[in-house]
């Protein structure tokens, strides 16, 4: 019996390593199938298996909802939550993927609260990382920018001193994102091409997805401060070797449509909009974040094309999406919203109103505040 148990608990191992790559892939299906298994091997093993079996559901439940099956995954994550004697990474992982769900209903006090649990129970493993990068995601989408480029700068180095070069790398490209918002550029022009070279230095797939991601957080670096020309040939070169639609060419598309802009090309800003579109129309689950992107490129679109209630309407959908705060994304929103209002005839508050958040959390020279206080002026 000793000795099935043993082959069974590692064979256990085998498959939630899988499960575990194979869902950061993106493989939901197969991510699905075999956490299931797994967790079935667990089970098995008693007393043993109780902190596989928690990691496993935390997989599980995952998979399951980036697939759209959202009930499925919440009474996944309750039932893991629920099962005694859950501790150490088994709790990290499943109140990782609480916190998501949180995030997901914008709920986002809440998810950091979690956070803070997951980061008191972690330990070493990586369910600290996962912790950590979490809890930058949420720092920015509150317009807490700053605060996000701290947490993304410690957590980097926490994975280097880690030997953890991809995943370090995959959060230098993060914190560069937050500069960009910030409107420090200078140091993404630096730290950018450094880290596109350093992709090097790890295995593919990771190696281009890398590379690929400093190229995308460049762009919109230069497409924000208007050097879209250069900004579209980062982009499109990107997009040349993206394969298979997904979150990330979604958002290479809805960065497209912002250079395209940039240089008075609404009909090929179109149909980089409706690129994104389609591959948003194959995603079971599209997040917040890719909505409120995808909303704001077509409400620009629309904009360009002289339809302000078009406009209105997509700026609108996406502030649902976004958290009730000062964050770039919700500043960029309701700055498109107020030139809609505007341009209908319905005044000019909504729009000043977004020139005076901008100046307040970002400063008077920041390229959004130049932006708005351009248009408000008219």
């Amino acid at each position: 019996m000793r000795l099935f148990t043993n082959r069974g608990l590692g064979r256990a191992q085998e498959l939630l390593k899988a499960a575990l790559e194979t869902t950061e892939a993106g493989e939901f299906g197969r991510g699905e199938e075999l956490a299931r298994e797994a967790a079935r091997l667990w089970t098995r093993a008693g007393r043993r298996g109780v902190e596989g079996l928690a990691v496993s559901r935390a997989v599980l439940v995952k998979a399951v909802r980036h697939q759209g099956r959202i009930a499925e995954a919440g009474e996944e994550l309750q039932a893991g939550l629920a099962a005694p004697g859950i501790t150490g990474s088994g709790e990290a992982a499943l109140r990782i993927e609480l916190a998501d769900a949180l995030r997901a209903e914008l709920r986002h006090a809440e998810a950091l609260d979690v956070i803070r649990r997951v980061l008191a129970v972690a330990g070493t493993t990586r369910w600290r990382l996962k912790g950590r990068q979490q809890q930058a995601l949420l720092l920015g989408e509150l317009g807490r920018h700053r605060q996000a480029v701290e947490v993304l700068a410690d957590l980097a180095a926490e994975a280097r001193r880690g030997a953890q070069s991809e995943f370090a790398l995959a959060i230098d490209s993060n914190r560069l994102a937050q500069l960009s918002y910030l409107g420090e550029h200078a140091e993404v022009d630096t730290e950018a091409p450094r880290m596109r070279a350093a992709a090097g230095t790890v295995a593919e797939p990771g190696a281009t997805l890398v590379r690929l991601a400093g190229g995308n957080t460049l762009a919109v670096s230069l497409s924000l401060r208007g050097r879209h020309a250069e900004a579209e040939r980062l982009l499109r070169e990107s997009l040349a070797e993206t394969g298979l639609p997904g979150p990330f060419a979604l958002t290479l598309n809805v960065n497209l449509s912002r250079a395209l802009l940039g240089q008075g090309r609404t009909d090929a800003a179109a149909e980089a909009v409706e690129a994104a579109r389609a591959i948003a129309d194959g995603m079971p689950a599209l997040s917040n974040d890719n909505r409120s992107a995808l909303g704001l490129a077509a409400a620009n679109l629309h904009l360009a094309l002289e339809q302000p209630a078009e406009a209105e309407q997509q700026a609108r959908e996406a502030l649902t999406r976004c958290a009730d705060a000062a964050s770039h994304r919700v500043l960029e929103l309701r700055t498109a919203l107020g030139i809609a209002k505007l341009r209908q005839g319905r005044g000019d508050s909504t729009l000043a109103g977004a020139v005076a958040d901008w100046r307040a959390h970002f400063g008077e020279e920041h390229h959004g505040t130049v932006a708005a206080r351009e248009a408000l002026a008219g």
